[in-house]
């Protein structure tokens, strides 16, 4: 082995001592629960010009592409009008 100055290593080490107890899941939760349905995959194929739009969408009003596509499905529902019946489980 070679020779190696362990006084930084210590110094290092001790630190990691001063860290305190991780954060619960509850404080962490970057969205409020609201009574919402699990999360699921949504994969759908679109332009690359569709894409681009979303994203700087989503960016520019600093929401995820899952909330912009939440809202652009309550704007469809305003000007269509909302489905009768949600309780049929379609694939």
């Amino acid at each position: 082995m070679s020779d190696v100055d362990l006084s930084k290593l210590r110094k290092w080490i001790g630190k990691a001592k001063q860290i305190g107890e991780p954060p619960t899941r509850e404080s962490t939760s970057q969205r409020p629960d609201h009574g919402r349905d699990a999360l699921v995959q949504f994969n759908v194929k679109v332009s690359a010009a569709v894409k681009k739009r979303a994203k700087q969408l989503a960016a520019r009003d600093d929401i995820q592409l899952g909330m912009l596509v939440e809202r652009m499905l309550d704007l469809y529902e305003k000007e269509y009008g909302a489905l009768t019946d949600t309780t049929r489980k379609h694939r």
